[in-house]
């Protein structure tokens, strides 16, 4: 890659459009130099190509605005870079930053543009993060201060003991290592999302859920022998079960019970023996006191209607007796007026008033005949109605009950006795009873446990066949996933082993290259060098990046050890030998390169290092740096001169062909 043209714009002193033209020479090598004096603008051409290629903070854009054109409200700035690409086409990077129509503009107004014109055909507006990042790709960022740089501040690379960091960044940059890594990290990347959710099935995990399988099908196996034994087990209880009630019945007649069912007969028959004993006691008890009574008890009520009766006539014929007294109160009651008699009675009324009632008192009631059978006195007659009122009263008349309980007791205990066998057996019968009742429940106790074992057994098989119907359902799916797994299995292997190849490749392109840059490191050193004797050897290593400088003696030598010559003298072999270890074709711009140079170490760099730093060398000079004996030194070589002149009055920098004193 070559620069053929940089055009700047309303950037620093460069108030105006500005282009400096970066002609070949005959062989297609290319040496321009650009002389300047101090301020006249040589770093803003180096901070030009910088960002053009790269773009820039607004801040830093806005600040270095040239101050004339800012004070007009101009604040539009942009650079241009031609450049002839290794393959020989044309490639325009133009990038622009601008206000817009703004009165008073700010660092935020300005806008980016990159505009990438390649082989005449402009490309880049709709994408421009895409030719970012293929300029970025043809000149790596991490690698432009070894192709761009300035020669003051060169010494400190060289100055810097612990400039391995800078120094690892840009060596991976110049062998597109990073590239490398972050095709190896993308790789990585791929297999891990491949992995994500991804289940590897192998032929082992095949066959080990068949095996899973084998093993169940066994144990279902084993459980139906189990179970058709268990039920054959149960059958046959359940035969001599049947043999022990036919024996039962042909023996005792009537059809088996159990213990249980005869001890609750039996205990059914003594309560029922216990209460008629005590139904009886309390019949003998009622007997004995107030029986004879009870069995009048029916004639109670003739009785009571017979004392009533003679009492009435009792008092009939006392009335009859006293029937003349009777007549004449009666008439002294009615002799004196009352409200309802108005005149008092004459003697012969009186005297016929009292023969009347006389009269009817002598008749008496139609009761007054009654026989007198009982003729008790009042006293014995409330005798005999209060006792017969006692004994109406009394438990006697519970007896009845009681008789009808002894009965039902009498009946109910027969009827248990008939059904508890063993009570009437004899002892042979009662040893057969045994015998048979042992057995049949000894039988029903092994059809109970076989019964639940078998329960179980169907449970477990019903388990096993489930488990055996998932396992099946698994392998199929399995089988069905391993192809697919199969597949993909290979591609996250043939990524991890693309990702170990990476891996291997930086790693001995990385020991090859750093080997090969101390090489030409020290190759270039001793080229520039006037005391090439003092550094004996030059070591890198490729995995720290640390550099080791060693004296004839073996001594090592700290970088900050060294003169200022020999620093820059260091640090531009190092680059150089840099710029020839990454074998990158790109151009070299070098300001003020020999300014804390002496002679020695400046004839040198002219004549050693201008010539053979690349294909295009860009240099920034004063008159003081390359004079006229360089300048002639170096005529010979040159593709083309320019001089960067800065109007002090108008504080314009212009450019014209040809070096301080070539017009």
């Amino acid at each position: 890659m070559k620069f053929r043209k940089l055009t700047i714009e309303n950037y620093k002193s460069f108030q105006f459009a500005t282009g400096i033209m970066f002609p070949a020479g005959d062989d297609g090598r290319s040496i321009f130099l650009i002389g300047g004096m101090n301020g006249a603008g040589k770093t803003s051409i180096m901070e030009a190509i910088n960002f053009c290629l790269y773009g820039a903070k607004m801040d830093e854009i806005f600040r270095n605005i040239n101050r004339r054109e800012k004070a007009r409200g101009n604040a539009n700035v942009s650079f241009e870079l031609v450049m002839e690409m290794d393959d020989l086409s044309e490639l325009v990077v133009k990038r622009s930053w601008s206000a817009g129509a703004v009165d008073d503009p700010k660092p935020r107004d300005l806008n980016e543009r990159l505009v990438v014109v390649r082989d005449g055909k402009r490309v880049s507006v709709q994408n421009q993060e895409i030719w970012q990042d293929f300029i970025r790709s043809m000149i790596p960022p991490g690698i432009t201060q070894f192709f761009f740089f300035d020669g003051e501040k060169i010494q400190t690379i060289a100055a810097d003991d612990h400039s391995e960091v800078r120094l690892k960044s840009s060596l991976e940059a110049a062998l597109g290592i990073q590239y490398i890594n972050r095709l190896a990290a993308d790789i990585i990347y791929i297999k891990n999302e491949e992995r994500k959710g991804f289940v590897e099935i192998s032929d082992e995990d095949l066959d080990f859920k068949q095996s899973e399988l084998r093993k169940e099908r066994s144990k279902l196996n084993r459980k139906h022998q189990d179970r058709d034994r268990v039920r054959q087990e149960l059958d046959d209880f359940k035969g001599q079960l049947e043999v022990a009630r036919q024996r039962f019945a042909a023996a005792f007649h009537a059809e088996p019970e159990t213990r249980e069912a005869i001890r609750e007969t039996e205990k059914k028959r003594i309560q029922a023996a216990n209460r008629l004993a005590q139904v009886e006691s309390e019949i003998r008890l009622l007997c004995e006191k107030t029986l004879p009574f009870a069995i009048m008890g029916r004639m109670f009520d003739p009785i009571r209607r017979q004392i009533e009766a003679e009492r009435e006539s009792a008092g009939g014929e006392a009335i009859k007796e006293n029937a003349s007294t009777l007549a004449k109160r009666i008439v002294r009651v009615v002799e004196e007026p009352e409200p309802i008699y108005r005149e008092r009675l004459s003697p012969e009324k009186m005297g016929e008033l009292e023969r009347r009632i006389f009269r009817l008192l002598k008749e008496g009631g139609p009761k007054g005949d009654v026989g007198r059978i009982l003729d008790l006195s009042d006293r014995d007659a409330a005798r005999v109605l209060n006792k017969m009122e006692t004994l109406e009263t009394s438990d006697v008349f519970l007896l009845k009950p009681l008789l009808e309980e002894k009965r039902e007791l009498i009946s109910q205990i027969r009827q248990l006795e008939s059904m508890s066998q063993a009570g009437m057996l004899t002892e042979t019968e009662r040893e057969l009873f045994e015998q048979l009742q042992s057995e049949m429940e000894g039988c029903s106790t092994q059809i109970g446990r076989k019964t639940e074992q078998l329960r179980l057994l169907e449970e477990e098989i019903l388990t096993l066949e489930k488990r055996m119907t998932d396992l099946q359902m698994e392998i199929e799916k399995l089988y069905e996933k391993h192809h697919v797994s199969r597949e993909k299995a290979e591609f996250i292997q043939e990524c991890d082993a693309i990702a170990g190849v990476l891996t291997q490749f930086m790693v001995r392109l990385r020991k090859n290259k750093v080997h090969l840059l101390q090489e030409k490191t020290f190759e270039m050193y001793r080229q520039l060098s006037s005391r090439s004797g003092l550094i004996k050897d030059i070591v890198i290593d490729d995995n720290t990046y640390e550099i080791r400088i060693t004296d004839r003696n073996g001594h090592e030598i700290k970088k900050s050890g060294l003169a200022a010559g020999e620093k820059e003298v260091f640090a531009v072999s190092l680059l150089w030998g840099l710029g020839q270890t990454s074998q990158l074709k790109l151009p070299i711009v070098i300001d003020t390169p020999l300014s804390r140079l002496d002679s020695t170490h400046r004839d040198n760099i002219v004549n050693n290092y201008f010539p053979n730093a690349g294909e295009q060398v860009i240099i920034l000079s004063t008159d003081t740096e390359i004079d006229k004996d360089y300048y002639r030194t170096l005529k010979t070589r040159l593709s083309g001169a320019g001089s960067l002149e800065f109007d002090q009055l108008r504080e314009l920098t212009t450019f014209r062909e040809g070096y301080f004193w070539e017009t």
